[in-house]
C-alpha cells in the first residue's frame, strides 16, 4: 500500500529514501551521533561509506553515475539530518561543491573531481565569506591575479563549514578589482596545498561536536588555470546559482533534523502524566504540537518544490530564500516547544531537546541569516510585480 508520505515522490526517488534508511539503520547512525557528541570526532569514515553505498552526488549527470536531480540531495540532506547531524553537515558542504562543479565544470574538471567526491573520498567545502564580508558578500577582498599559466590567490575566509578538513574548495575572488564585484569575480576549484594556512578552527553554538568552522589564509597560494570554474569574471552569477542550491539542501537537512525532535515531543506527552492525565490530553501542549507538525510539513513542501524547480531549470531565488526561512524557524519552534513539553527535563542531557534547541538556534545563520532570506523574499515578491504592473501596462 502507498503511504500518504510518499505520494509527492516517484518510485525511484521512495526506492532511493528507503534505501538510505536501511543503510543508516544498518551502520547505526543514531548510535554514532550519540558517540560523536561524547567524544567529538570527525566522521569521516561514515561518511566514505555513505559513498561506497552509493548514495553520494546524485545530482551528477547519469554520465557520472548519479541521478541528475536535486531532488534526490535532498532526500540525502533530510534524511542524514534525521539519523546523524554531524554526518549531515559533512554532506552539506560537500554537496554543495560537487552540485556547483556538476553545473559549471568542463568535462576535464569533472572527471577530475567527481569521481573522489562521489564515492566520498574526498570532501568539499565552499570559501565565500571573509571576515570584513558576510552577508555583504560584494565587498569580497581576496584577490587571484592571473600570472602565466596560473592564478595567484591572496585573501582571508571565514566561518567555512568543514574548511580545514576539506580536500576540495570552491574559493570566490576578485579577478577584476577595476570594476564592480558582481562582473569581476570568479569562482575557482582549490586542492589546498602550498600558500594555504587554516588561522583558526572554531566550535559552533554549544561546542557542536563532529564539525568544523574555519578561519583560512591564502597567502599565494597557486591555482592552475585550468581550475577556473564557469570562466572568468562569472564568478557572482555562479555564486547566486550556489547559494539556492546551498539554501535548499541546507533546508531539507532542516527538516531531517527536526523530525525525531517532534517525534520526541509526541512520544513524550502520550507517555508523561501529570494530574493523573495525559500531556497529550492537554491542549496548551497538543495545540503546541499541531502547530510544530504543520509549520515542518510546510518547510518540507517549500523544500521539495524548491528543488523541483531548480530542477527543472527555473531561478529559484526567492523560493530556496522562503525554504530556508521556514525550514530554520520551523525547526526552532520545534526545539523550543519540545523542551517546553518536556519540562525539567527538556533542560538536562536526558533528552536530546536541549542540544536540538541549541542547533536550531544555530540554523537560522548559515546559508545566509533569516534576515537576509527575508530581505531576497520581499525584493523578489515586489520585482514580480513591478513586472505585473509593466506587462499590464
Amino acid at each position: 500500500m502507498k503511504k500518504k508520505a510518499d505520494f509527492l515522490f516517484s518510485a525511484d526517488e521512495n526506492k532511493f529514501r528507503e534505501a538510505l534508511r536501511d543503510f543508516l539503520v544498518r551502520v547505526d547512525a543514531q548510535k554514532i551521533e550519540q558517540e560523536i557528541n561524547e567524544r567529538g570526532f570527525y566522521p569521516r569514515e561514515l561518511y566514505g561509506k555513505l559513498g561506497e553505498g552509493g548514495f553520494l552526488a546524485q545530482v551528477l549527470p547519469a554520465g557520472y553515475g548519479g541521478s541528475g536531480s536535486l531532488t534526490y540531495e535532498a532526500i540525502l540532506a533530510e534524511e542524514l539530518g534525521a539519523a546523524c547531524v554531524p554526518l549531515a553537515w559533512i554532506h552539506s558542504t560537500s554537496s554543495y561543491a560537487y552540485a556547483t562543479i556538476a553545473r559549471y565544470g568542463t568535462e576535464t574538471q569533472k572527471k577530475k573531481y567527481m569521481s573522489a567526491m562521489k564515492s566520498g573520498a574526498k570532501i568539499g567545502a565552499i570559501a565565500i565569506t571573509e571576515p570584513e564580508a558576510g552577508s555583504d558578500v560584494m565587498r569580497m577582498a581576496t584577490r587571484a591575479e592571473l600570472k602565466d599559466d596560473e592564478y595567484v590567490i591572496t585573501g582571508e575566509k571565514r566561518n567555512i563549514t568543514n574548511g580545514s578538513k576539506a580536500d576540495i574548495l570552491l574559493v570566490w575572488a576578485i579577478t577584476n578589482p577595476e570594476v564592480d564585484p558582481a562582473v569581476g569575480m570568479s569562482v575557482f576549484i582549490v586542492e589546498p596545498e602550498k600558500g594555504f594556512e587554516v588561522l583558526e578552527d572554531y566550535k559552533l553554538l554549544g561546542g557542536f561536536p563532529g564539525t568544523i568552522n574555519s578561519h583560512l589564509k591564502f597567502d599565494r597560494l597557486s591555482v592552475p588555470k585550468e581550475n577556473l570554474l564557469g570562466g572568468e569574471n562569472k564568478g557572482a552569477k555562479i555564486l547566486f546559482d550556489e547559494l539556492a542550491i546551498e539554501r535548499a539542501l541546507y533546508a531539507a537537512m532542516l527538516v531531517g533534523e527536526a523530525r525525531p525532535v517532534l517525534e520526541l515531543a509526541v512520544k513524550y506527552s502520550m507517555e508523561r502524566e501529570q494530574f493523573g492525565t495525559k500531556l497529550s490530553r492537554f491542549e496548551a501542549v497538543s495545540f503546541k504540537v499541531a502547530d510544530m507538525a504543520t509549520k515542518l510539513e510546510a518547510a518540507k513542501l517549500m523544500v521539495y518544490h524548491t528543488t523541483r524547480l531548480i530542477d527543472a531549470g527555473f531561478n529559484a531565488e526567492k523560493e530556496s530564500a522562503m525554504a530556508k526561512l521556514l525550514a530554520s524557524e520551523a525547526f526552532y519552534e520545534v526545539a523550543t516547544n519540545t523542551v517546553q513539553i518536556l519540562g525539567g527535563r527538556g533542560v538536562t542531557d536526558e533528552y536530546p531537546a536541549e542540544w536540538a534547541f541549541r542547533m536550531a538556534r544555530l540554523s537560522m545563520i548559515p546559508a545566509g541569516t533569516n534576515e537576509i532570506m527575508r530581505f531576497i523574499v520581499q525584493r523578489e515578491v515586489y520585482k514580480e510585480y513591478r513586472h505585473k504592473r509593466a506587462g499590464e501596462d
